[in-house]
């Protein structure tokens, strides 16, 4: 489960994941529930899929070591904050490093989550330079940081999400992985029921498509061709 990944690392290493708010650490588990619903669509076998979960967990784990009046500061960071911010991912792979190959792919998805393709992230990283997990992971990372309530804003309704989703597909998002989100977008949106509110009402045909299964069947989601969470 989540909380044993967590627990079995950190106990192991040092009891520095209590300084996460609880904010925090629900984002990682939700993005690494949508990691998992990615991968598991993208075809990857099982213990792949689980990779990615798992490194999707702890994508943020250098922010245990970013003061928490930066991480959670409700305006907008100073230049010198922001730049303290953009430490988390190198932080996080070289923590996650000291566990030698156990957590070695997520040591990587730690570093290069805010990685774009067209190397306007962190490290300026281009395209192939990127891990495939981290392409996952960063699909999932900004659909749950848009839809969310932050400290410095209101959650987006998922129209907002799905076309801010769709105009980064292909330039900085992975836009296989984007596609398979919006494709699967009921299975993903499921995991906010009880936690997050959304203002736009989904209308979903009682057929639904799954796109890259090759199939028609009645929607996983719910038989009810009307849904709206919150």
């Amino acid at each position: 489960s989540a909380s044993e990944y967590f627990s079995d690392f950190f106990h192991a290493e040092m009891d520095i994941f209590t300084s996460l708010t609880a904010e925090e650490i629900a984002h990682s588990k939700r993005t690494a529930e949508i990691s998992r619903i990615l991968a598991e669509h993208a075809d990857y076998d099982s213990a792949e899929v689980h990779e990615v979960y798992q490194a999707a967990l702890l994508h943020d784990i250098g922010k245990t070591m970013i003061p928490v009046r930066i991480r959670c500061k409700s305006g907008s960071l100073s230049e010198v904050e922001r730049s303290s911010m953009r430490k988390h991912t190198s932080i996080g792979h070289f923590l996650l490093l000291q566990t030698g190959t156990m957590l070695g792919t997520s040591s990587v998805v730690a570093l290069q989550h805010h990685e774009r393709l067209d190397g306007s992230g962190y490290l300026g990283l281009q395209d192939a330079e990127i891990h495939p997990h981290a392409k996952i992971v960063a699909v999932a990372d900004v659909f749950d940081a848009l839809i969310s309530p932050r400290p410095y804003k209101r959650p987006w309704d998922i129209r907002r999400v799905s076309d801010y989703l769709k105009s980064c597909a292909g330039a900085k998002l992975d836009g296989a992985i984007v596609r398979l989100l919006l494709d699967n977008l009921p299975q993903v949106l499921a995991l906010y029921r009880d936690s997050t509110r959304i203002t736009c009402k989904i209308r979903i045909s009682p057929i639904y498509t799954h796109r890259g299964r090759r199939e028609t069947k009645l929607c996983c989601y719910r038989k009810n061709s009307i849904s709206s969470i919150g």
